[in-house]
């Protein structure tokens, strides 16, 4: 096992080396050294980066990671797979994770709660759900008395499916009982057999539970409400502390989205290997479905904020004293945008 030295003693160590055969070293050469020293303690660290869903809105952190944007920007980054907001927000808090994905209601919890999860981007601004269902349900009205399933409670597809029911008079778990189901894949397994009776769901698992007789019942893309469904989020005092590595995770979020608009089929192959889904129709859907939703300049959109506060205020009145503000930093977004990088990528 190696042993690294800590920063005192390798001040020490620049100092032992001032004399060199007796004979003492210029004053360039000296501060040569120390820069050194300073690039040498400044590398990248180590650092774990989430996501949460077999979701086309995930897709950038899988392209990150396989087109090699990760070590292209300089940081040592293990990707790993989380299948929930809340449990990856917990370990981003803990410190065990450095950068996740996130819903904004996550975030917005967890700061009303004295946390300091933030938002560097925003991936979607709306709510982008389909709401599939098991045949017998014909109408929104026959899910009364019945049970919805989402991932986890505090997560994008509790939220949406929440704001969904409301819009048709139903109260969620009074008239509709939520089961905490898992990931996506486990959802749809759900819905086949009819443990569930209808579920909110993204590409390419909606296509997938369609193939396995679900239903389309409502699209909530039309509805275009507003909500951070997925953040690029961090603490802030990761922030505070190794800005440099997240704003480098945010040019290599750049990049991933430049690839894929640009480079459809390789894409393709990295969704089939991160989804398990085969079907050369379900995967040009989910790219499609990608491209409608996901922002290639990641700023953070203060309405969606907003509407989630609104939400939360039902259940938690300190919310009603919140500013979206307090949950996002687009300070890295617009500090890349001022240096031309998004433009140098799409020649705009």
């Amino acid at each position: 096992m190696s042993m690294k030295s800590a920063p005192g003693s390798r001040r020490a160590l620049a100092c032992q080396s001032l004399d060199v055969a007796g004979k003492p070293l210029t004053l360039g050469v000296i501060v040569l050294i120390l820069l050194l020293l300073a690039a040498g303690q400044g590398r990248a660290q180590k650092i774990v980066i989430a996501w949460t869903a077999v979701s086309a809105f995930n897709s950038p952190f899988w392209v990150m990671h396989e087109a090699g944007f990760y070590k292209q920007e300089g940081l040592d980054a293990d990707m790993i797979f989380i299948p929930s907001s809340p449990i990856a927000a917990k370990a981003t808090l803990a410190g065990d994770v450095a950068i996740s994905a996130q819903n904004s209601q996550v975030i917005a919890d967890s700061g009303l709660q004295g946390g300091d999860l933030v938002a560097l981007g925003a991936v979607v601004n709306i709510v982008p759900f389909y709401i599939m269902a098991i045949p017998e349900i014909k109408t929104v009205a026959d899910l009364k008395g019945k049970s919805m399933g989402i991932s986890r409670f505090g997560a994008a597809t509790d939220f949406g499916t929440r704001m969904f029911l409301a819009k048709y008079g139903l109260e969620p778990n009074k008239d509709v009982a939520f089961v905490q189901i898992g990931g996506m894949p486990e959802i749809a397994l759900a819905l086949a057999k009819k443990l569930i009776a209808a579920a909110p769901m993204s590409y390419p698992m909606a296509a997938v539970a369609e193939q396995q007789g679900a239903r389309l019942l409502a699209n909530l893309v039309k509805d275009e409400i507003p909500f951070v469904h997925l953040t690029l989020t961090t603490t802030k005092r990761f922030v505070k502390e190794r800005r440099p590595q997240a704003k480098a995770f945010l040019r290599a979020y750049g990049r991933a989205m430049y690839f894929i608009h640009s480079r459809k089929e390789e894409t393709k192959a990295i969704f089939e290997k991160y989804t398990k889904v085969k079907d050369p129709k379900i995967l040009e859907g989910s790219l499609k479905y990608g491209y409608e939703f996901m922002e290639k300049v990641p700023f953070v959109k203060s309405a969606g904020f907003q509407v989630t506060l609104d939400e939360i205020t039902r259940t938690n009145p300190k919310a009603k004293l919140a500013k979206p503000q307090q949950f996002f930093d687009n300070s890295l977004v617009q500090e890349l945008v001022d240096e031309g990088f998004f433009a140098k990528l799409w020649g705009k």
